[in-house]
C-alpha cells in the first residue's frame, strides 16, 4: 500500500521518470533477497562488495597458467552405465506408488556414487547427492523438476526409507551376480573364495543383539560376491547353506572355499562337496579337539623334514616367513578330506631375533595333484584378505562400526552399498580405496569411471 501511494504521488507531482522507474527499482531490490519460491536466498548473480586491494595482473596470470597444466577429461562423454543400471532395475521396489518421486534404481545408483565419494551413512549420502552435477543426475535417471528447473535428487529421508525398506538379500544377490560376472578368474579358471562373518558393532537389533553379516569374497581381486544376514539369536555357522545358495558361482565351475576354524564342521564340508567341482580348505583349532589331535599327530613327523614350501614377506619392519608341510589324509575321519597340512608362521625383527611363532593345522578336499604345498600356503594366507580388503576398509573408510543404523534392512542395505563401491574400485585394479574415494569426492563425475562396464 505504501508503494502504491508513493507511485501515485509521483505521478501527480509530474516526476519525469514516472512510476515505472520506481517499480523496476523496487522489484530488482527484493529479487536480491527473495527467490520465486519465497525462500530467503541470495540470487545467483549477486555478489557482495569486497573490501581490500584488487588482485594484481601477475596474480591473475599465475592462476591462468595453473589451469593450463592439463585438461581433465569429460568422464560423462563416453560413459555407459546401462549394464549396471539394468541390473539395479531387477530389484523389486517395496514402496507404494503414491507419492513416489524417484525410481528405485536411480536412488540406489545415487547411493553408489555417494559411497564412491566416501559418504558414510544416510546424511552424508544425501549431502553428496545434493552436489551431483546435472548431467550426472540425468545420466543416472533423474526426473526433471519443472518448478525449480533442475533435476530432482533424493533427500536424506528418501535414502533412509529406500535402504531400510529394500529387500537387502535381493540387493546383495543382484550386485553380487553383476560383480562376479565382471571379475576375472585366475589359476586355470579356479575361483578362490574367502568366507567369513562381520559383526556391525554400532547396529543393534530389537532383541538387543548386534547385527552380523556373513559374506564371501574373491580372494585375489577382493570383490564381494555374496552376503547374507545372520538371523538374531543364531550364529554364522547356521548360514553356510544360505550363503552357498546365494553364491553367483555355477556348480560346474571349479572353486575353492577357504574358511576359518569356526566353520570346520562336518555339515559345512558336506554342503560344499554336494557340488562336485567345489572344494574346501579349513583350519582346525581347539573347537574340534579330537580332530585337532588326530591332524597334529599326522603332521608331526613332517616337521623333521625341509618345508615343502616357504613364503616370505619383508614389510612393516619385520620379516615374516610361512613354512608349509602337506601330506595325505589317511586315517582322518572327516567328510571327503584328501590332504592335511601344517603352516608355521615365524616373525623376526631386523636383527634376526624371533618375535613369535604360530602353527596352523589345515585340511582340504582337494587331491594331491590338484593342490600343492605352494597352493595351500598361498590360499591360506590370502584367506585373511577378507579381513583386510573388505571388513577393515568398511570400518576405516566408511566408519561402519561407528554407524548407529538399526532400523529394518538399513544395516545390510548400507553394507551392500559399501561392498559395491569397494568392489567397483577394485575392478579397475585400484587397491587404495581411501585415495580413490577422495579422488571421486573432488569431482563426482569421476564415479562413472568405476560404474562403467
Amino acid at each position: 500500500m505504501l508503494a502504491a501511494h508513493r507511485f501515485a504521488r509521483l505521478a501527480i507531482e509530474g516526476d519525469p521518470r514516472g512510476p515505472e522507474h520506481y517499480v523496476c527499482k523496487f522489484i530488482n531490490k527484493w529479487k536480491m533477497a527473495f527467490s520465486f519460491s519465497g525462500r530467503w536466498l541470495l540470487r545467483n548473480n549477486y555478489r557482495p562488495e569486497r573490501k581490500g586491494h584488487p588482485m594484481t595482473s601477475c596474480q591473475s596470470a599465475s592462476a591462468q597458467s595453473s589451469r593450463n597444466l592439463g585438461e581433465e577429461p569429460d568422464y560423462l562423454a563416453d560413459a555407459d552405465l546401462s549394464d549396471l543400471m539394468n541390473a539395479l532395475r531387477k530389484i523389486f521396489d517395496r514402496r507404494g506408488k503414491n507419492g513416489r518421486q524417484h525410481e528405485l534404481a536411480f536412488v540406489l545408483a545415487v547411493c553408489v556414487v555417494a559411497a564412491l565419494a566416501g559418504a558414510k551413512g544416510f546424511s552424508e549420502m544425501a549431502r553428496k547427492a545434493r552436489g551431483l552435477s546435472r548431467p550426472l543426475l540425468m545420466m543416472l535417471g533423474a526426473k526433471w523438476d519443472w518448478f525449480k528447473s533442475r533435476p530432482k535428487y533424493p533427500s536424506k529421508g528418501t535414502i533412509r526409507r529406500v535402504l531400510c525398506g529394500i529387500d537387502a538379500s535381493l540387493l546383495d544377490r543382484i550386485t553380487g551376480e553383476w560383480l562376479a560376472e565382471h571379475a576375472a578368474k585366475v589359476d586355470d579358471d579356479e575361483l578362490a573364495v574367502a568366507v567369513d562373518g562381520k559383526v556391525l558393532r554400532g547396529a543393534w537389533t530389537d532383541e538387543n543383539d548386534q547385527v552380523t553379516l556373513f559374506s564371501a569374497m574373491i580372494q585375489r581381486e577382493g570383490i564381494t560376491i555374496a552376503q547374507v544376514r545372520v538371523p538374531d539369536g543364531t550364529n554364522e555357522i547356521t548360514q553356510v547353506t544360505a550363503l552357498l545358495e546365494a553364491m553367483p558361482v555355477p556348480a560346474q565351475m571349479p572353486a575353492l572355499f577357504t574358511l576359518d576354524a569356526a566353520h570346520t564342521q562336518r555339515e559345512t564340508a558336506k554342503e560344499i562337496r554336494e557340488r562336485p567341482e567345489w572344494h574346501y580348505l579349513m583350519e582346525v583349532k581347539g573347537n574340534q579337539p579330537k580332530l585337532q589331535r588326530v591332524v597334529f599327530d599326522k603332521v608331526l613327523p613332517l616337521f623333521k623334514e625341509v618345508p615343502h614350501d616357504i613364503m616370505e614377506d619383508d614389510s612393516h619392519g619385520h620379516l615374516k616367513r610361512w613354512s608349509c608341510w602337506i601330506t595325505d589324509a589317511e586315517g582322518i575321519d572327516f567328510p571327503e578330506v584328501c590332504q592335511v597340512g601344517a603352516i608355521r608362521r615365524d616373525v623376526f625383527d631386523r636383527s634376526g631375533d624371533r618375535i613369535s611363532k604360530e602353527i596352523a593345522l589345515v585340511l582340504t578336499s582337494k587331491e594331491a595333484g590338484k593342490l600343492t604345498a605352494a597352493g595351500l600356503n598361498r590360499r591360506k594366507r590370502d584367506h585373511w584378505g577378507i579381513e583386510n580388503k573388505e571388513h577393515y576398509v568398511r570400518d576405516t573408510v566408511f566408519r561402519e562400526d561407528l554407524g548407529q543404523t538399526w532400523s529394518g534392512e538399513g544395516p545390510q542395505g548400507l553394507a551392500s552399498i559399501y561392498n559395491a563401491a569397494i568392489s567397483l574400485i577394485r575392478l579397475k585394479g585400484i587397491n587404495k580405496i581411501k585415495e580413490a574415494t577422495e579422488w571421486v569426492a573432488d569431482n563426482r563425475d569421476r564415479a562413472v569411471y568405476f560404474m562403467s562396464a
